[in-house]
């Protein structure tokens, strides 16, 4: 069939300044029977990229990930045992680099800049209103107004569970990750890379608690127009772990121990909380060592 099309609203037009390319998409991970979580992104066997750099339009392409069956997380501790026991609680995760000034931006406005970026992400990825009831208000109410509307369409922009899938087995989301900032011709360019690392449990079963890994990629394009500085988001990758690769469109819903599971994967060993591999978001399979 034809390639799902869909896009990020852009910037207005300004001259000079980075590419408009642009890009969204993410992984599905699922328990198979024989003791794997198989990840795959997009709608039903995809990983959503759209506007890539290199594309004309928006495209679909796979990706698929395997990993051991989820195993039973301790309720009092869930974060014990894995790499997430060393991540920082929430926002602290979020640190933003030193404000410096730019050739088209000052250390102040540099500095708005980090504040706002920070807020996106926090609104996005930390707040239990989006990450549990999927409400967009918190993000929307951090976007861009041109880039605000919708949003009950592009779940992909935030980490929402599916409504009625999970309760959070703790309020505190594990976060670790970077933030880079690079030149542009009229701003600059920021790209964050996180893992934000969820402890949840199915309504009603407290004693299945399962940590979900989500790695999540923006780029923010930090530009001036009309005398003030914008900032607007400008690519989104996004893979989860684990979660069923039967899901459908952009909620998690995460794979729990005991859940029964489906599905073929082939390929390399990776590890979901290695942040030093690049994000792989442009198709193939492979396996995760799990969460």
């Amino acid at each position: 069939g034809g390639r799902p099309r869909a896009g990020l609203p852009r910037p207005p037009r300004r001259t000079g300044g980075a590419s408009g390319g642009e890009a969204m998409s993410h992984l599905k991970a699922s328990a198979l029977v024989g003791g794997v979580v198989l990840l795959l992104g997009g709608a039903a066997t995809g990983m959503w990229w759209l506007g890539r750099d290199d594309s004309p339009g928006p495209s679909s392409v796979t990706f698929r990930l395997q990993s051991p069956t989820p195993t039973a997380t301790p309720p009092s501790d869930p974060f014990a045992g894995s790499p997430a026991a060393a991540y920082e609680d929430g926002e602290a995760g979020l640190a933003m680099p030193a404000a410096k000034a730019t050739s088209d931006l000052t250390r102040t406005e540099v500095e708005a800049a980090y504040a706002r970026i920070k807020r996106i992400l926090v609104a996005a990825d930390l707040t239990p209103a989006t990450v549990y009831l999927g409400d967009t208000r918190p993000l929307e109410g951090a976007l861009d107004p041109g880039q605000a509307k919708g949003l009950a369409s592009r779940r992909a922009w935030m980490n929402a569970f599916a409504p009625g899938s999970v309760v959070a087995a703790t309020p505190v989301v594990k976060v670790h990750g970077t933030v880079t900032p690079s030149p542009s011709k009229d701003g600059m360019s920021v790209k964050t890379d996180h893992n934000f690392v969820y402890a949840v449990h199915p309504p009603k079963r407290p004693d299945r608690v399962q940590r979900v890994v989500v790695r999540r990629t923006v780029t923010f394009t930090v530009t001036r127009r009309d005398g003030e500085v914008g900032v607007w988001v400008s690519r989104i990758g996004r893979s989860a772990a684990p979660v069923p690769c039967s899901s459908r469109g952009d909620w998690i819903r995460p794979t729990f121990p005991g859940d029964p599971g489906g599905g073929d994967s082939t390929g390399r060993l990776e590890d979901p909380y290695d942040l030093s591999r690049p994000p792989n978001f442009d198709g193939g399979c492979g396996h995760v060592t799990g969460t």
